[in-house]
C-alpha cells in the first residue's frame, strides 16, 4: 500500500518532459500509471479494457478517455491548474488505494468513475479534501448527537432527516422537538463560539448542544478517531438502506470522505452539555443589533450561561 508521500516521490522520479508513463504498483489488481502531459502536467491513467463511460471534469482536473493502438483503453485524471497540485495528489492516491479490493476490471472501472464522481462534488464546493482540525471536532460533535437520537428511540431514517447542517441550514438539526444547533469545542475551554446571527435565531424551542473533544493517544480508554465514529454511525443505521444513503450523502455534503488522514488522530469525549435557548438567552440576532450590522461572530463564556444549562 502506498502513502501519498510515496506516490509524490515516485512522480517526482520521472523525467518530466517525457511524456511517457510507469505502472505505479504491479500488485494492484487495476492497472494504474503515473506520468507528465504537456507542460509538465501531472497525469494518472487507468489502463482499462473497458471503455469508460464520460465524466465531468472539474476546474482543476481534465478527466478524458481514448482508446489505445493494443485496443485498450486509457483513462486519463490530468492536473491543468498547478496551483491545485496538493489537492490533484490526494485524489490520485485515494483513487488508487480505494480501488486496490477491485478485482473485476469493468466494475473496477465503474468504481473509479464513480469515486471521481463524489471526488468532483467536493472539488467543486472547492474543499481541499481533507477537513480542517476544527470541522472534524465539528463533525464528530454532529455524528454524536445523531447518534443520541437513535439511542433514544429515533428511527435511524428520521433522525438522519432532522440533521440539515450539512446541506447549508443555520441549525444543525431540526425536529418536532424543536431545533438543535451542535458545538465541539476542548474540554478546558472558556467560551464557545458562534459563527453568525442566525446560528441562534429561530423560532423557539432551541437548544445548543456542546461535547467537549479533546486529541487523545490511541491507547486511551474509550479512544475514537474520526473513521471509527462515522464507521459507529453507518452500523447504526445500516438496517434501512434509505438511512444509510442519507447518511453518506449528509457527509459528502459535508466535505467527509473515507481517507487514512482520518484513521490517524485519536480523541475522546469529555462531557456533553445541553443549553435552553430562549428569549433571555444571550445572543445576537438581527433584530437586536443595529440594521447596519451586516455579519457578526462572537464569543459565548461557558461560565455566564449556566442558568441555561439543562439537567
Amino acid at each position: 500500500m502506498l502513502s501519498d508521500e510515496g506516490l509524490i516521490n515516485k512522480w517526482n522520479q520521472l523525467i518530466k518532459h517525457s511524456k511517457g508513463y510507469v505502472r505505479i504498483d504491479a500488485d494492484h489488481p487495476l492497472e494504474w500509471h503515473i506520468g507528465y502531459e504537456e507542460i509538465n502536467q501531472r497525469t494518472l491513467l487507468l489502463v482499462t479494457a473497458n471503455e469508460p463511460t464520460a465524466v465531468e471534469s472539474s476546474k482543476s482536473i481534465l478527466v478524458s478517455f481514448a482508446k489505445r493502438v493494443d485496443g485498450k483503453w486509457a483513462l486519463i485524471f490530468k492536473l491543468i491548474r498547478e496551483e491545485h497540485e496538493e489537492v490533484y495528489i490526494r485524489l490520485c492516491y485515494d483513487l488508487i488505494e480505494s480501488s486496490r479490493g477491485q478485482i473485476d476490471t469493468q466494475q473496477g472501472v465503474e468504481y473509479v468513475l464513480n469515486r471521481y464522481a463524489h471526488w468532483f462534488k467536493l472539488l467543486e464546493l472547492q474543499r481541499s479534501g481533507l477537513l480542517s482540525e476544527s470541522e472534524r471536532r465539528g463533525l464528530l460533535g454532529e455524528i454524536f448527537f445523531l447518534q443520541q437520537l437513535i439511542l433514544k428511540g429515533n428511527s435511524p431514517l428520521s433522525a438522519v432527516n432532522s440533521w440539515i447542517g450539512p446541506e447549508g441550514a443555520d441549525q444543525d438539526f431540526v425536529d418536532e422537538t424543536g431545533w438543535h444547533e451542535i458545538k465541539a469545542t476542548g474540554i478546558g475551554s472558556k467560551t464557545v463560539s458562534i459563527s453568525s446571527l442566525e446560528q441562534l435565531d429561530a423560532v423557539l424551542p432551541g437548544e445548543l448542544v456542546m461535547f467537549l473533544i479533546d486529541k487523545t493517544a490511541p491507547n486511551a480508554a474509550s479512544a475514537f478517531t474520526l473513521s471509527s465514529k462515522v464507521t459507529e454511525l453507518r452500523e447504526m443505521v445500516q438496517s434501512n438502506t434509505q438511512a444509510l444513503n442519507l447518511v453518506n450523502q449528509k457527509l459528502l455534503q459535508y466535505g467527509y470522505m473515507d481517507m487514512p488522514d482520518y484513521e490517524k488522530q485519536w480523541y475522546r469525549l469529555g462531557g456533553t452539555f445541553r443549553y435552553r435557548v430562549d428569549e433571555q438567552f444571550p445572543r445576537l440576532i438581527k433584530s437586536n443589533i443595529r440594521s447596519q450590522i451586516a455579519a457578526v461572530s462572537y464569543q459565548l463564556s461557558i461560565q455566564a450561561i449556566e442558568d441555561w444549562k439543562i439537567d
